[in-house]
């Protein structure tokens, strides 16, 4: 299996990519001798240390294709360790190649597949932003440490009624703040007003004043738009009667494994959650009729995407 990757793309889109190539090979193995050798044959040595050469120092072309696939593979390693360095992440990375685990890490796996595009609906017709919406409700139930307290406030729901104020009405149920839902101008035409998943740290007493989380999910190419859109303070304004005793935290869910720069960025005032984040979170957690969804959708994807 040839491996076509550009060594001026972004790192974390290469890592990407080999991990897709890895899954799709039909040993589950793609060699790191292989993408040295594909290396040499797609670009020519002055191609290559252009991008990673170090000044002042004369390298040879192999030097330097194992130099850029020495930085690959770091990239790959810090996602097994961002990923609780267990069955989060689904490849196993040795001193001859990365190796592909099959069933044990369907988080990491539905994500990096979702970041790739390749496949936009489930096979019972969910559409691939729902089913991550779950995912991430998921994962932030368990890092409050409470799988039952979460819930998927985005539209359209299933779980909420499908109306705004009477979904919102069932929140305020559930949190036991909140009064009910504040009634305003154009109410009947909000979907959810940007809130897509709601967590909390709930008391035996189930008294109001409580740790509460409010979290936008972004699976787009342009997630970085929708990086800091949600304000909880002032969701809460516009259609709660009154907010909570303590201003829910805001939280931002997406499928890709950032880089640092990128994760600095979308983690401003808010509690990040990406693709490693979520699969360590997850791992070995999910429900029974959640981690079959996500397992059907992988499927599907892997038979009908090259």
């Amino acid at each position: 299996m040839t491996v076509e990757v550009n060594p001026s793309s972004p790192v974390e889109e290469i890592a990407d990519t080999i991990e897709w190539i890895c899954v799709k090979d039909s040993n589950g193995y793609l060699s790191w001798a292989e993408v040295v050798s594909d290396l040499r044959l797609l670009y020519s040595g002055n191609e290559a240390t252009a991008i990673y050469g170090k000044s002042g120092f004369q390298q040879s072309n192999t030097e330097t294709f194992e130099l850029i696939l020495e930085e690959w593979v770091e990239v790959l390693s810090y996602r097994f360790q961002a990923c609780g360095s267990g069955d989060g992440y689904p490849f196993n990375i040795t001193k001859q190649g990365l190796e592909f685990r099959g069933k044990d890490c369907p988080a990491y796996l539905f994500q990096l597949l979702v970041s790739l595009g390749k496949n936009d609906r489930h096979p019972d017709g969910t559409a691939v932003p729902k089913l991550f919406e779950e995912l991430s409700a998921a994962a932030a139930g368990r890092y409050l440490g409470d799988s039952k307290t979460c819930l998927v406030f985005g539209f359209p729901r299933s779980d909420l009624p499908k109306g705004f104020r009477d979904a919102v009405n069932r929140l305020v149920e559930f949190l036991n703040e909140g009064k009910a839902c504040r009634s305003r101008r154009g109410l009947d035409e909000v979907k959810d007003d940007g809130l897509d998943v709601v967590a909390w740290r709930e008391f035996p007493d189930r008294k109001a004043s409580k740790l509460i989380l409010f979290g936008q999910c972004a699976t787009g190419q342009h997630w970085q738009k929708k990086a800091h859109e949600l304000l909880p303070d002032n969701w809460c304004k516009r259609n709660l009667v009154d907010s909570p005793a303590v201003n829910p935290v805001p939280a931002f869910f997406v499928p890709r494994a950032l880089s640092e720069k990128d994760a600095g960025l979308a983690g401003i005032n808010q509690v990040l959650l990406d693709r490693c984040r979520i699969s360590a979170l997850c791992s070995g957690k999910l429900s029974g009729q959640l981690k079959k969804r996500l397992w059907a959708w992988i499927d599907s994807s892997c038979s009908t995407q090259s």
